[in-house]
């Protein structure tokens, strides 16, 4: 989950895995600058050896526990979906399939705007596996303008396709299935391969 900082650094025009990473990179430098001040304190050896490595490590590991990297954003790892499904453009489409109710596919409305600010040529579209005209509605008044919302008719094929995993993300090209990732899969790496895809 991306959090305010990195959407911060985004907007300052980085990619998606330095914003992921640099936050990291200057506590660590944030934390030995401490250290360093800390090393001119007259104490006993193993104290202050003890303050400075506190001192290093806190602020890295604080920030890890409440936004920690997960394996996808170490490496981009897409799924070859074990259905068939179609979308009905040529355009390169980013295909999120998504329930109503799911608090993890709500959760991702704000990185998808993101992205559709990132590369307008990409064409996002909500595919909503469900006839709730009240999540399509919801959905809709929190996406980007540019980013669609259908109900998919033949919702238990993309639920196949989607393997029960909510929000899938399944990349066309021609109508070619290119790639798919599923939430837990979904990290920077992919992001950063769909900011650039043309």
């Amino acid at each position: 989950m991306n959090n305010s900082l990195e959407y911060f650094l985004l907007d300052c025009g980085l990619s998606w895995t330095l914003a992921k990473y640099l936050p990291y990179v200057l506590l660590l430098l944030a934390g030995g600058i401490g250290a360093w001040y800390l090393k001119k304190i007259q104490l006993k050896l193993w104290v202050r050896l003890s303050l400075m490595g506190l001192a290093l490590c806190l602020p890295f590991a604080c920030y890890f526990f409440f936004y920690p990297i997960y394996q996808p954003d170490l490496f981009n790892q897409p799924y070859k979906p074990g259905a068939f499904v179609k979308v009905p453009t040529n355009k390169a489409t980013l295909a999120v399939v998504v329930l109503p109710g799911c608090p993890y596919c709500e959760g991702s409305v704000k990185t998808m705007n993101q992205l559709q600010a990132q590369n307008p040529k990409l064409n996002i579209t909500y595919y909503l596996v469900s006839d709730d005209s009240m999540a399509k509605a919801a959905y809709k008044k929190q996406l980007d303008k540019r980013i669609g919302v259908v109900y998919e008719k033949d919702a238990m094929r993309w639920m196949l396709a989607a393997e029960g995993v909510f929000p899938s993300y399944l990349l066309f090209d021609n109508k070619q299935l290119k790639a798919a990732w599923h939430n837990t899969t979904f990290g920077v790496r992919a992001l950063d391969y769909l900011r650039a895809y043309r």
